[in-house]
C-alpha cells in the first residue's frame, strides 16, 4: 500500500512538472510569435532603402550622395506622377521609385493607370508610360519616358536580334527633372562648325540636357557670329584653322565675359589662329604629339593617364582615385598672357617623363600641360573662362566606351559648368548594367609578372616535380 502511494505521488509530481514545462513552452512560443509580429510591424514602417538589401551586381538601388544631399535640401513639395499600370511596370523600376521617394518628406509618389484614367494624359499633355514631375510652388513640370530609364545596346539587337541592357538611368532622370521644376534655369551651349570639327557626342549632349543646358551648332561666319544667348562655346577637335574674323569674334566674346572650351585636334596640323587664341591666354602650344613614358596604358606612351590638380576649380570634382585618359593628345606650356588680368592654371599634366614628339629624331622631354583654364574677371559678377584640352579623346566615345571606369566625361562636364553659379552641380552618371572591367594604370610590371614570371615559375616547378618522380 505504501509502495502504491509513493508511486502515485511520483506520478502526480511528474505531471505537475510536465504541466509547468508545457505552460513554459507555450509561453515562450507565444512570446516568440508576438516578437515576430512586432518586428514585422516595425520593419514595415522602415524606409524602403533600409528595409531591403540591394543584391544586384550593378547597385541600381544605391542612390548617390549627390542626389541624397540634393534631396535632403528640398524645401518645396514635389510630386512624381507615374502614368502607367504599376502591375506591368518593371519591378526594378517600381522598387527604385519607392526607395527614391523615401529620401525626402517633400517627395510624393503617385501611380495613375492611363487606361483607367485617360484624363491624366491630357492634364499633363504627355503620352502613356511617362513619368511627370510637378511642383505646385513653382508651377513647373518636367517629364520623361519610362523607357528611357533602362538603356539597350541597339547594335546587339540589329546584329543578333537580342536586347542587351546597358545602363539604368532612373536616378539621373529624376534628379534632373526635380531640379528643373524647382530652378527653371536654362542655358544655351553652341558647338562650332566650319572647321571640320568632330560633333560633341550624344551622350555628352544628354548630360548637358540634364543640367538644363541645350546644345546647338553654329557657324560663326554664316550665322552672324556668336549668338547673343550663348553661355558656352565649344570648339571640338577642329583640324582647319579659324578665319581672322572668327578669331576676333572669339577674343571679343571672351573679353566681354564669355566662356569657351577648346578641345585640340589629336593630330599634327598647322592652326596658327587657334594657337594665337591659346597664346593670348597664356598657353603656348608645343610642337609634336604628347607621350608619357611613365603613365602610358599597356606600355603605350601615347595612351596615358594625366596627373590632375584638384585644387583648380575646373578639376575639383576629381578625387585621388579618379582616372583621366588621353590618347593622341597635343599639349602646351605656360607663357605670359596678353593681359596681366588673365590668370592661367594647369590642372592636367604629364609626368616629368612627358615628350613632345615630332618624329623619331625630334622628341623633347618635359612636363606638358594637357588641360588648363584661363580666367579673367570682367566685372564683379562676370568672369571669362577659356578651358583648353589637348585632345577631344576626353569625351570621344572610342575612349569612353572602351574604358567605362575613367572620369573623362565627368571632368569635362564639371569644367564646362563650374563657371555658372546658377547651374546645379547634380550631374549623375547612369548605372552600368554591363559586366565591369578593370583598367590598370601602369601595366608594365603586371605584364612582366603574368606573361613571364608566373609561367616560368610554373614550368620550373613542374620540371622539378617531374625529375623528383623519375628518381622514385
Amino acid at each position: 500500500m505504501e509502495h502504491r502511494d509513493w508511486k502515485n505521488s511520483l506520478q502526480e509530481t511528474a505531471g505537475r512538472h510536465a504541466s509547468r514545462r508545457g505552460a513554459f513552452s507555450a509561453g515562450l512560443t507565444a512570446l516568440a510569435v508576438a516578437a515576430v509580429l512586432v518586428f514585422n510591424l516595425l520593419a514595415a514602417q522602415l524606409p524602403e532603402q533600409w528595409a531591403q538589401i540591394d543584391l544586384t551586381g550593378s547597385g541600381i538601388y544605391n542612390i548617390s550622395e549627390t542626389s541624397q544631399d540634393y534631396l535632403a535640401g528640398l524645401e518645396d513639395d514635389v510630386v512624381i506622377h507615374v502614368l502607367t499600370d504599376k502591375d506591368t511596370l518593371d519591378t526594378r523600376i517600381v522598387r527604385f521609385l519607392d526607395i527614391y521617394a523615401d529620401l525626402s518628406d517633400h517627395l510624393t509618389l503617385e501611380y495613375t493607370d492611363p487606361t483607367v484614367y485617360p484624363s491624366a494624359l491630357s492634364q499633363y499633355g504627355v503620352g502613356a508610360d511617362t513619368i511627370v514631375v510637378t511642383c505646385e510652388a513653382t508651377g513647373r513640370q518636367e517629364s520623361f519616358d519610362i523607357s528611357d530609364i533602362i538603356g539597350y545596346d541597339m547594335m546587339s539587337y540589329y546584329y543578333y536580334g537580342t536586347y542587351t541592357e546597358t545602363d539604368f538611368d532612373g536616378e539621373s532622370l529624376l534628379t534632373s527633372a526635380i531640379d528643373s521644376v524647382l530652378t527653371g534655369v536654362t542655358r544655351m551651349v553652341y558647338e562650332t562648325t566650319g572647321h571640320n570639327e568632330t560633333a560633341v557626342p550624344i551622350s555628352v549632349k544628354e548630360r548637358f540636357t540634364r543640367l538644363h543646358m541645350s546644345v546647338e551648332r553654329v557657324n560663326l561666319l554664316t550665322d552672324g557670329g556668336i549668338p547673343e544667348d550663348c553661355s558656352l562655346l565649344i570648339l571640338n577637335e577642329p583640324d582647319q584653322d579659324l578665319a581672322d574674323d572668327e578669331l576676333d569674334m572669339i577674343l571679343n566674346y571672351l573679353a566681354e565675359g564669355g566662356q569657351v572650351i577648346y578641345n585640340m585636334a589629336g593630330e599634327l596640323v598647322d592652326l596658327p589662329n587657334f594657337n594665337a587664341l591659346c597664346a593670348a591666354y597664356g598657353m603656348q602650344v608645343a610642337d609634336g604629339m604628347i607621350a608619357d613614358t611613365s603613365q602610358g596604358y599597356q606600355n603605350n606612351p601615347y595612351l596615358f593617364f594625366a596627373q590632375a590638380d584638384t585644387s583648380v576649380d575646373a578639376a575639383s570634382s576629381l578625387t585621388s582615385d579618379s582616372m583621366v585618359l588621353f590618347y593622341a593628345s597635343r599639349g602646351f606650356t605656360l607663357a605670359d598672357p596678353t593681359r596681366d588680368t588673365i590668370t592661367v592654371q594647369p590642372f592636367l599634366t604629364t609626368t616629368e617623363n612627358g615628350y613632345a614628339v615630332l618624329d623619331a629624331d625630334n622628341m623633347t622631354q618635359g612636363t606638358y600641360v594637357v588641360g588648363a583654364v584661363a580666367t579673367e574677371e570682367i566685372s564683379e559678377d562676370t568672369t571669362a573662362r577659356l578651358t583648353v584640352y589637348g585632345a577631344d579623346t576626353l569625351i570621344n566615345t572610342d575612349v569612353t566606351n572602351s574604358f567605362t571606369n575613367v572620369d573623362n566625361v565627368d571632368l569635362f562636364i564639371h569644367s564646362a559648368t563650374v563657371g555658372f553659379d546658377d547651374v546645379s552641380a547634380i550631374s549623375v552618371e547612369p548605372v552600368s548594367l554591363l559586366t565591369p572591367t578593370n583598367t590598370i594604370t601602369t601595366g608594365g610590371i603586371w605584364g612582366l609578372l603574368f606573361i613571364l614570371v608566373i609561367p616560368a615559375a610554373l614550368l620550373i616547378y613542374g620540371f622539378v616535380r617531374w625529375m623528383h618522380r623519375r628518381k622514385l
